[in-house]
């Protein structure tokens, strides 16, 4: 199909101020094409040779760069090179005469965007540089579309990150009331033996007593030292670690950093985990994350106490490793259900939660290969369950 001169005017347009540097040792040519681009709308920068030519691109930052092949002392196959190695976004058409096809093929193989032939025609001109901004604009939104994708994913990991400070502050706040209680026997326990000290000598029934109280400090420390130590296993922000998981051992560091919450809101914990339970392949901090957002959102669907139940168990049809997360709660409402993994979504009240914990859950399934589903229990309340595949 011919093209018409108005069908080049009208792609030829640029659509925002398009720059290009021309480089060509023959004076008249590049004063010709020079016009014929200014017509149209471009920016437009010369020179007569290639190094210069290389040097005003780093210059002026042009988006196509328009270089005859056959030049003295650095040619056109050498500038291109030099400014796709230097300039890996910038198009450049290379002008050829009929004698350098060889040469124009070469080009095209070095990345060269398109070619043109002398004596330059406007309408090929035009259309050669009409290629090269769609190029351009495909190469640029491919880029954008990366640059997303990357932010998209730190994104991803600052949500995770900040669930985690969330869930964090949950912990610490039950944690304080738990350690506090070890501490105040440590403390009784150690003015106890100071009094056994100051009554002097350690009579056999004094010795008995000191030692049975030193036996309990032991334990209380010991106590406070496995809790700050799973809240710190916890908090610690690491990159994502996948290696075989034990699911026993994460599913009791959970329920060891929950229970005094559990303990402090009435709820009786009920526990079905199989001492050989199967390794899974993951991320055992995300997974206990988790784990501890199931068992919060279950504490909280129970102001007033009630019952909940972790079970684990291998599903044989399916090949998957389950865990179940159940409380006898208010349930969630039907309109609901579809939307509780999305993100921000929440059905809590103001200042009790922001909506990312269940889509934090969704995503860290989705990372493993595995799901979370919601059922409402018929008789009240809600459960959990978290489907992983066997290692």
């Amino acid at each position: 199909m011919p093209v018409s001169n108005d069908m080049v005017e009208k792609q030829s347009s640029p659509p925002f101020p398009w720059s290009v540097v021309l480089i060509d040792d023959e004076p008249d040519i590049r004063d010709v094409i020079s016009i014929s681009l200014k017509d149209r709308g471009y920016r437009v920068e010369t020179a007569a040779d290639g190094r210069t030519g290389i040097t005003l691109c780093s210059e002026k930052k042009p988006q196509i760069a328009i270089t005859d092949i056959r030049m003295p002392g650095m040619d056109g196959i050498q500038v291109l090179k030099a400014l796709k190695e230097s300039h890996q976004d910038m198009e450049v058409i290379v002008m050829t005469a009929f004698a350098d096809m060889d040469l124009a093929v070469q080009a095209l193989q070095l990345d060269a965007s398109d070619f043109i032939t002398k004596p330059v025609h406007d309408e090929t001109l035009h259309l050669a540089l009409e290629r090269a901004r769609q190029r351009y604009m495909a190469r640029k939104q491919a880029r954008d579309y990366t640059t997303l994708l990357e932010k998209e994913n730190a994104s991803q990991a600052q949500i995770l990150h900040q669930d985690k400070m969330m869930s964090m502050g949950r912990l610490a706040a039950s944690v304080v009331h738990e350690i506090n209680n070890p501490l105040s026997g440590i403390l009784n326990y150690s003015r106890l033996m100071l009094k056994i000290l100051k009554k002097g000598e350690l009579t056999p029934e004094r010795q008995d007593k000191f030692i049975h109280y030193l036996d309990l400090v032991e334990k209380e420390s010991d106590r406070c030292s496995h809790i700050v130590s799973n809240l710190l296993d916890f908090s610690r922000k690491s990159p994502p670690s996948f290696a075989p998981v034990h699911l026993l051992d994460l599913l009791e560091r959970c329920i060891a950093l929950s229970r005094h919450k559990l303990e402090l809101q009435n709820i009786s914990l009920t526990r079905h985990i199989p001492e050989n339970l199967p390794n899974v392949e993951g991320d055992s901090n995300q997974l206990q994350q988790c784990v501890i957002n199931l068992i919060f959102n279950a504490a909280d669907a129970m102001s007033e106490g009630g019952d909940l139940i972790i079970d684990a168990h291998i599903d044989p049809r399916e090949t998957l490793l389950v865990i179940c997360v159940e409380d006898t709660g208010t349930g969630i409402d039907p309109q609901d259900l579809p939307h509780i993994f999305e993100p921000f979504y929440t059905t809590k009240k103001e200042g009790y939660g922001v909506g990312l914990g269940l889509s934090t859950v969704y995503g860290i399934m989705e990372q493993h290969n595995g799901s979370v589903e919601v059922r409402n229990r018929p008789d009240a309340g809600t459960a959990f369950l978290l489907k992983l595949p066997l290692v």
